[in-house]
């Protein structure tokens, strides 16, 4: 047999076991903190289930939590401080976990199901505890339901999910909507039907770096974008593809370069993006 045939066969088996190896590795991580989040949901039902059931002083509550966690610190070490199982707690007061993880969680979700977010198994497999804690820290419903929907959705990381949150991406999605549009975002994510749909106002791009103080040429701005381009790409949101920059057209002889040209792929149009570092004037839109 040609040994060069048997060393390419050799090496399509290793990268099909490479691909079986990698996605069981993945499935294991998505297991485990699938598991993670359930245990921290029945440990906070089990202190808000015994604050209730003894009719719990928040004072004493406090002094609960404190020597709760002390003990639980030194029976399974860390990830039990008195701040960690506050969010425990809060985590199980915020959200229900559907399908329930016992009958006696189903029956306390029973008596107040109004109350709380669902979380569906879908979304426990894509949500790590760290992305929780951040969603915990957003009080109002809609905008918390949108950004569950939108990490799971699209995979954001920690630090990708904090700076949309931050960045206030569901306010601003949220300014152009009447009540049954910012109801729909909340429920649904981010629909893109329009362009008007697609478009952020305004954009934050605080990860460029440009000191406001400064005078910046458009040049610098758009190089600035350039270097951050995978950044920028997350800030315009979900369906953008980064096409050319100074791209060239011509209109009846006369020739424009057009700054920054991007694809969007559910609305199937070209999006351009005309940079401009001073006032925004009627010559502009031709």
């Amino acid at each position: 047999m040609n040994k060069k045939l048997v060393k390419r066969n050799d090496t399509q088996l290793f990268d099909r076991i490479g691909e079986i190896i990698t996605e069981a590795r993945h499935q294991t991580v998505r297991a485990v903190n699938t598991i993670l989040v359930k245990t921290y949901w029945e440990i906070g039902r089990e202190i808000v289930e015994h604050e209730l059931g003894g009719k719990i002083r928040a004072e004493y509550g406090k002094e609960l939590l404190k020597n709760l966690a002390k003990e639980l610190t030194k029976r399974y070490g860390e990830g039990f401080s008195y701040r960690s199982l506050r969010q425990i707690r809060q985590f199980y007061l915020t959200y229900e976990i559907w399908p329930t993880l016992s009958a006696k969680s189903e029956k306390q979700i029973v008596q107040t199901p109004s109350a709380k977010s669902v979380l569906t198994e879908k979304m426990l497999t894509r949500l790590s505890w760290s992305h929780i804690c951040l969603l915990l820290a957003v009080s109002d419903k809609d905008a918390r339901s949108f950004y569950e929907i939108e990490i799971a959705r699209n995979g954001w990381s920690v630090r990708e999910s904090k700076r949309q949150i931050e960045s206030m991406f569901f306010e601003r999605l949220a300014l152009s909507k009447d009540k049954a549009g910012l109801k729909k975002l909340a429920q649904k994510g981010q629909i893109i039907e329009t362009p008007e749909d697609a478009l952020k106002d305004p954009f934050v791009l605080e990860f460029l770096g440009l000191d406001e103080n400064e005078k910046w040429l458009e040049s610098d701005l758009e190089q600035a974008l350039m270097d951050h381009l995978q950044k920028f790409l997350l800030e315009l949101g979900t369906g953008f593809m980064f096409v050319n920059r100074q791209y060239r057209i011509s209109i009846n002889n006369e020739h424009y370069h057009i700054d920054l040209v991007f694809y969007h792929k559910q609305l199937r149009t070209y999006i351009l993006i005309d940079l401009k570092a001073g006032k925004f004037d009627h010559s502009d839109y031709g």
